[in-house]
């Protein structure tokens, strides 16, 4: 990790929120609903979203921008946490889409 990642990983830190979205593990997938068509779920590529009993926790995509954790070992920042997460929220759909592939 790089000076500059470190001081944004302490930036985060002291703020109080580490923001996933804003992670290299946060991580965009397509849910397969059957045919063509799929939803856009995240994921942590970190294995960092766990139930209880330990399965994967996928969110659906317009949600990303909520997720955010006090601390966490595998968070590595792709830049400028307000801006980024700024520019997200005004780009994210307000409600889950059903999209459709051309495959």
């Amino acid at each position: 990790m790089s000076a500059k990642d470190e001081a944004l990983n302490e930036e985060a830190a002291t703020s109080g929120k580490i923001y996933c979205a804003n992670c290299v593990h946060c991580k965009l997938v397509r849910e397969p609903l059957g045919g063509v068509r799929y939803s856009l779920r995240v994921r942590c590529d970190a294995g960092k979203w766990r139930k209880k009993l330990g399965e994967e926790k996928i969110y659906k995509y317009f949600t990303v921008a909520r997720r955010s954790l006090d601390s966490c070992d595998a968070y590595e920042p792709m830049g400028d946490p307000k801006e980024f997460i700024k520019d997200l929220k005004k780009n994210l759909p307000i409600k889950d889409e059903i999209y459709t592939s051309r495959d």
